[in-house]
Formats: structure tokens, sequence, C-alpha cells
């Protein structure tokens, strides 16, 4: 992927768009992960199979991190939901995962979405 940046008219003006750049682009990155890692989050949870219903509501996307990493986004599985079965946190999504993909599926879908969306953005953030 290629950027070009018109760089003729007022030094000044030329300076504050550049300098307001990262900033930009990165929230629109936020953005684009947020919403997409919902998608793969409601894709997951179609895909995933279902006895109880457990595992599937423990399917979640958590915001973290510290610093510039706070905007980091995951889909995760398991933990925080108890299984009625067997009275316990669901603590089996990744021998489901390993032998029946539901978040790798999810991913592979959506990722080329977000690919497109970064790289449209990132140009749309630079004019």
């Amino acid at each position: 992927m290629s950027i070009s940046i018109d760089l003729t008219g007022d030094l000044n003006v030329i300076k504050a768009k550049l300098a307001t750049l990262p900033e930009k682009m990165l929230d629109y990155a936020q953005q684009v992960l947020s919403t997409q890692c919902d998608l793969i989050v409601g894709i997951a949870k179609v895909e995933v199979l279902v006895e109880t219903g457990a595992l599937r509501d423990s399917i979640r996307k958590e915001r973290g991190g510290e610093g510039l990493r706070w905007r980091q986004y995951k889909v995760r599985a398991g933990g925080y939901v108890v299984n009625p079965k067997t009275g316990r946190l669901v603590d089996y999504a990744g021998h489901v995962e390993h032998k029946y993909p539901f978040l790798r599926f999810a991913v592979d879908q959506v990722k080329p979405t977000i690919e497109m969306m970064l790289n449209s953005g990132m140009v749309e953030a630079v004019e």
C-alpha cells in the first residue's frame, strides 16, 4: 500500500496535518477493530457447537492494555459462564476450538474486510 500526501501550501497547515495524522490513524483503526471484533463474536456464536449454550454465552470481546495498548481488542471464549451440567466455569473452549474451529473460522471470515477497511481508511485519514 502506498499513500501520497499533497505537501503544497502553507507550511504551518502541512505541519498541523502531519502532527494529527498518527492519532487519526489510531482512532480509525480502533473503530474498525472494535466493530469487526463484534462481528467475529457474532459469527463465532453462530458457528460454535452448542449443547448447553454455556460456551456460546462465554464468547465475548474484551478491551485492555496500558498506554497505547489500551486500544487492544481480544475475542475470547471460556470462563465467566457456568456450565449448567457441570456447575463449573467453561474451561473447555480451547479443546472445542482445536477440534471444531469456531473462532478461527470467524476470524478468517472477517480478516479480509478488516484489511480492506484499514487500507481504505488510512488513505482517507491522510487526505
